[in-house]
């Protein structure tokens, strides 16, 4: 490196021939938008300590961390501050040999991890003595490709500090000479990967755990548990307690005077009405909540006058164990969910446990990334005027042109298509409090920094909610078997970024789950695919095809073992499922790079083959019962069998021994109803048939096992 023929002056100040530093009260977020309700406090300036970046950031539920120049190398301090306002000025240029598209400008979710590589630059930079970033040569960029080589980082992590030698260079043109590295393009033609070694697919791979079945099928009967039972009678009881905190409840209309007055005017209703006094659950009156009771302002329920306490020692009512709001009304397997009404010091408790619940129905259900759900608004519920589909709309969660929330926001809605459940959930919601975001950042004590008002709950503290609903659940509520409502899951904690890949695998391996809950997983298939129309989200259907392939590996494996054991196989599709089987089976298997690379291998080495209830479907779109009778309705067909229409004269169906297993259980079940006495007589004509039609299957079926073993025997 080179000694600096010229240093600029202290204080950001110029010397003369030089390009002009930023002047220190320039706002570093100029040229970008920023969210509505910013305080002044956090417009941040150039010659700030800190810069305050998140008001440009669109998500209402992330936490953007301020970057401290104080932890930069005071003399490179400047040239770094340089950097990050042209970064935040302008779009990132186009690499030479144009890699990325142009005019994209750097999300501001990315700078916090710009810092932590511009730092660790920086301090290489100043053990090595240099005080002008136009110091930099070749040969230095090779001693720092040598140094990040040395560190204990992985790949991905080394190839990100080359990245930021790229976007100092990069920027070049938009800061003064000083800033300006006097070189070529790093490292020209290769990747930042390709740079240090590492290799080309590092970090690409999904390797985000789904929820154990047990543990996702429990999670989700409680929501909806929470939603139809619970919920409602938290919701009136955190409204209650809200009036009676504010004054505003009808029954404080009839308390007026001075406190002992009021006082007077209580213990006579108690009286009357066989009420004991609120208290503590350690004994003893709760003071606090007798003033609240009787309407007297918050600002004035300190302490308790002598008089006050003649009253109530004189009134001889009991005292109850605790202080409870609301009514219960809710009902767990035909019983109330609980046994008194909700204690106040509990409530805001079960008003957050609440929250993660209708959270978790608006996840899972919708198939929206959390972010997207952590910002939907209230309002957002909608009804399709042409085809009847509930709508969703919201923000899209990616995208390098999002834009903060502003009155003039260019930024369209997009509408997901969801199930009555997810819109049950928002309703719930909207009914619990009036702020502008459904999930805000705290309902019960929003810190300073971020007013509930234009600010949503991180995506960490909903993970932890999330697991304290579940926590909750299993400590309150126990299964027949005394077993934990909700299982636990092997991979660890349930949280929210688990959710859409969980809601893949289930679509594609239950489709009819959780019927006892009137929710099918095919249903929400539908609604969930529909939700992207115009939009690309390549992910989501990227994990329906890696769950497809997964499945169809699985199955095929099953089907040869099950074959090769001597598993007969019925029906008129009968051989050609022998022949598919096989076929799949012989497939050694592909190593699968990309969801791209899942999808073309899907198309591949799909045989069709669906076990159903008590049936298997060969599909062949020509000659499908269920696909006929859709079209003759005037209805759209699907390239995959409607278990909903299914015939038993259709040429598509074969039975195996597993089948027939299932096909006996659903005979024997309509014979005990049609044997049942109490039962109406065309109920009890009605199973007898059905018995018939099952038992007519397993005959055909056993009558060709007899001869197909015959055959084998000559």
């Amino acid at each position: 490196m080179t000694v600096p023929s010229a240093a600029p002056a202290p204080g950001g100040g110029n010397l003369p021939g030089q390009a002009l530093w930023p002047a220190d009260d320039v706002l570093i977020l100029r040229n970008r938008p920023v969210r509505i309700g910013t305080p002044p406090s956090r417009m941040s300036r150039f010659g700030d300590e800190q810069w305050h970046v998140q008001p440009a950031h669109r998500d209402a539920h992330l936490q953007i961390s301020a970057i401290s120049w104080s932890t930069f190398p005071a003399a490179l301090r400047q040239h770094f501050r340089t950097f990050f306002l042209a970064a935040l000025d302008h779009p990132v240029p186009v690499e030479p040999g144009g890699r990325q598209r142009p005019a994209e400008q750097a999300s501001v979710g990315s700078f916090p991890y710009w810092v932590i590589d511009m730092r660790a630059l920086a301090l290489w930079l100043d053990e090595q003595g240099c005080r002008d970033l136009s110091e930099i040569r070749d040969a230095d960029l090779e001693s720092f490709r040598t140094y990040v080589l040395g560190l204990d980082r992985d790949g991905r992590r080394k190839s990100d500090l080359i990245t930021a030698v790229r976007l100092l260079w990069l920027f070049s043109e938009h800061m003064p000479a000083q800033c300006r590295l006097d070189c070529d393009f790093p490292w020209a033609g290769q990747t930042a990967k390709e740079v240090v070694g590492a290799p080309a697919g590092t970090g690409r791979e999904n390797k985000t755990p789904r929820i154990a079945d047990d543990t996702m099928e429990a999670l989700l009967a409680w929501v909806l548990v929470m939603i139809e039972e619970v919920g409602p009678d938290i919701r009136d009881a955190w409204h209650e307690y809200q009036q009676l905190e504010t004054g505003r409840h009808i029954s404080q209309v009839r308390y007026t005077g001075t406190r002992e007055e009021r006082l007077r005017t209580y213990l006579s209703y108690c009286r009357q009405q066989g009420i004991a006094l609120p208290g503590h659950e350690g004994g003893g009156i709760n003071y606090g909540h007798v003033k609240r009771l009787m309407g007297i302002p918050k600002a004035h329920r300190q302490g308790v006058s002598a008089a006050m306490l003649d009253l109530l020692v004189d009134s001889g009512l009991p005292v109850a164990h605790f202080s409870g709001v609301g009514r219960i009304t809710g009902q767990i397997h035909g019983r109330p969910w609980r046994e008194h009404p909700i204690a106040i010091g509990e409530l805001p408790t079960l008003v957050r446990l609440l929250s993660a619940a209708l959270f978790t129905a608006v996840c899972y259900l919708s198939g929206m990334r959390p972010g997207e759900v952590l910002n939907l608004r209230r309002g957002c519920r909608d009804t399709d005027e042409e085809t009847g589909e509930l709508l969703v709309h919201g923000f899209r969660g990616k995208g390098f042109d999002r834009v903060p929330d502003q009155p003039d926001a260019s930024e369209p809605l997009r509408p997901w298509v969801v199930v009555d459940v997810v819109h049950a959930a928002i309703g719930l919601l909207e009914d619990l409090h009036d702020l502008p975001l459904l999930f805000p950042s705290s309902l019960i004590s929003a810190h300073g920094q971020r007013p509930a008002t234009v600010n949503a709950r991180t995506g960490r503290a909903m993970n932890d909610d999330i697991q304290d609903l579940i926590s909750w659940i299993n400590s309150t509520y126990r299964r027949a078997d005394s077993g934990a409502p909700i299982p636990a899951d092997l991979a660890g904690h349930i949280n929210a970024n688990r959710y859409r890949r969980t809601l893949a695998r289930f679509i594609v391996r239950k489709p009819r789950g959780l019927i006892a809950a009137a929710l099918q997983y095919g249903h929400v298939h539908t609604k969930v695919t529909l939700s992207y129309a115009g939009y690309a989200d390549p992910s989501w259907l990227h994990d329906i095809a890696v769950e497809k392939l997964e499945l169809i590996i699985d199955q095929a494996e099953q089907d040869g073992q099950h074959l090769a054991a001597g598993e007969h196989v019925s029906g008129p599709s009968a051989d050609e499922y022998r022949a598919r089987v096989e076929r799949t089976a012989s497939f050694e298997g592909r190593v699968v790079t990309s969801a791209g690379s899942a999808e073309r291998l899907l198309k591949q080495v799909d045989p069709a083959i669906y076990h159903g209830q008590g049936m298997t479907c060969v599909w062949r779109a020509a000659t499908a019962a269920c696909r006929k009778a859709k079209l003759a309705l005037g209805l759209p067909d699907d390239d995959a069998p409607d278990e909903s229409e299914c015939r038993s004269s259709c040429t598509n169906l074969a039975y195996t021994d597993r089948d027939i297993e299932d096909v006996q259980r659903r005979r024997e079940r309509h014979r005990a109803d049609a044997a049942d006495p109490l039962s109406p007589k065309p109920r009890r004509d009605r199973a007898a048939a059905q018995a018939a039609q099952l038992s007519a299957i397993i005959d055909r079926h056993q009558g060709q096992n007899v001869f197909g073993a015959e055959e084998r025997t000559v």
